[in-house]
């Protein structure tokens, strides 16, 4: 009957599913393709083939189908200990068959090795066919299970080298210094005001598509268009956010059916330089010095766009203003207030305001048209644009003011988000005023204490 044996370490686990096998499991936290590489590159196999008490000294690999290799390892009375064998198949980078003897040894195995990837880990499967039951057995006597568990934590010792010397030999670097303050370079990097001017993309590239969440654990999605009419769809997921000096995010291409492909790091960093920023740009995780050379054009591009822009955003320097309200009321609730006319009417604007004309499409791209009406009877319209959507926790709309001849005031981008605490909602406004004539002056004077003045009326609406 077959047999079973427990694991022979925490990492290693072995078995016997017939009389003549041996099936050894282990999984590496490493890309099967760097694996791959130290099951056959000489190079490598020399750093980590054997237990410590019996090394490797010499090792040849003639790597194709029909091909041989040798190894000499040396034992603990000094004795040299030579293995051989013929590959038999070869499937880069997931599976190996070859045979395996010793000098000293009689009979031939057949070794099948498949490595399976998910999530950048490698489970490796070795499974040992041998020529007989009492072959098998004689190799489990002589100490298999443990000559196999030390080998495999040194090839796991081997593959974390491994893989911090592809980490910096494909890591990309590029440092740059903007004749801007870094407050204002960090916000190019966060605010959608700002995004939407540059998006990090490459020169003569149009973003034709973006939707974003920045905050520590949200994400983005854009599409590049080429110059020559390509879509190139990316996407990733903020890992850090420390304004104004630190950014961290993933970095993935997607490809014709919106799969993602190889996930990369990117690490922006801002250093203030007396009144000047330098930013250097960290990325890794390329699987070639290709890739990262390629990375490099492309963000080289895109930071000259971001040059171009920073003297414009210096120009229309803006006015931020961030609201803070808790309402005692579910998410829910409040966010329909916001996105339906009825209720929206109600409560827009300070007290003793009406709103005769009250429309919103909430859609992505959707109108806004609110007349406020003052208690003195002066109108006061508003035009606007939705940018964002997502129920019941985040809009992002474009609002402008205008005069009486109909023409922008001025120009504010709002970011209103709805976070949930313990059936209460806590509502952050975040504004950004740009293009700002000079007529505007007494709006944005009174603007804290009209929002303030609203919110006293969105809480009494959430609550009725």
């Amino acid at each position: 009957m077959p047999a079973s044996h427990a694991k022979a370490s925490p990492a290693l686990f072995l078995t016997m599913p017939s009389d003549r096998e041996v099936v050894l499991t282990r999984v590496f936290d490493a890309p099967r393709h760097l694996v791959f590489d130290a099951l056959t590159k000489p190079e490598h196999v020399m750093r980590w083939f054997g237990p410590p008490s019996c090394p490797i000294v010499s090792c040849e690999i003639d790597f194709r189908v029909g091909g041989g290799w040798r190894y000499i390892l040396r034992g603990p009375d000094v004795k040299a200990m030579g293995m051989r064998g013929v590959y038999r198949e070869i499937t880069r980078p997931e599976r190996l068959i070859s045979t395996e003897s010793f000098d000293d040894y009689p009979g031939e195995s057949l070794n099948t090795v498949t490595l399976a990837e998910e999530n950048g880990k490698t489970t490796l499967t070795t499974r040992v066919l041998y020529d007989s039951k009492e072959t098998r057995d004689a190799v489990i006597r002589s100490g298999m299970e443990r000559g196999a568990s030390e080998t495999y934590d040194r090839l796991a010792e081997h593959l974390d080298q491994m893989a911090v010397a592809v980490s910096q030999e494909h890591e990309l670097v590029i440092t740059r210094v903007f004749d801007a303050p870094r407050e204002l370079v960090f916000e190019c990097w966060t605010e959608p005001e700002h995004l939407r001017h540059w998006q990090g993309a490459p020169r003569g590239f149009t973003v034709t598509s973006s939707e974003s969440d920045i905050r520590p654990g949200g994400f983005f999605r854009i599409c590049m268009r080429s110059p020559e009419g390509a879509d190139h769809w990316l996407e990733g997921g903020y890992r850090e956010i420390m304004k104004p000096e630190r950014l961290v995010f993933t970095h993935i291409w997607l490809d014709a059916n919106r799969k993602p492909g190889r996930e990369t790091l990117v690490t922006i960093t801002l250093a203030e330089r007396g009144g000047k920023t330098e930013l250097t740009l960290r990325q890794s995780g390329f699987a070639s010095v290709e890739a990262r050379d390629g990375h490099k054009h492309g963000w080289s591009s895109a930071l000259d766009v971001l040059a171009d822009y920073l003297p414009k955003a210096l120009a229309g320097e803006r006015k931020t203003m961030i609201t803070t309200r808790v309402f005692d009321a579910p998410r829910e609730i409040v966010f329909r207030a916001w996105t339906d006319p009825e209720r929206l009417k109600r409560w827009w604007g300070p007290k003793g305001f009406t709103n005769p004309v009250c429309e919103v499409e909430v859609r992505p791209g959707g109108a806004i048209r609110i007349d406020m009406r003052a208690p003195n009877g002066i109108v006061y319209p508003m035009t606007g644009v939705f940018h964002e959507i997502v129920v019941p926790e985040r809009l992002v709309f474009t609002s402008f003011a205008l005069d009486q001849n109909g023409e922008p005031l001025f120009e504010i981008l709002n970011t209103v988000t709805l976070a949930d605490e313990g059936g209460k909602t806590k509502l952050t406004v975040h504004a950004i005023v740009s293009k700002a004539k000079a007529e505007a002056a007494p709006h944005l004077a009174g603007m804290e204490l009209g929002w303030s003045m609203s919110l006293d009326r969105l809480s009494e609406e959430v609550a009725a």
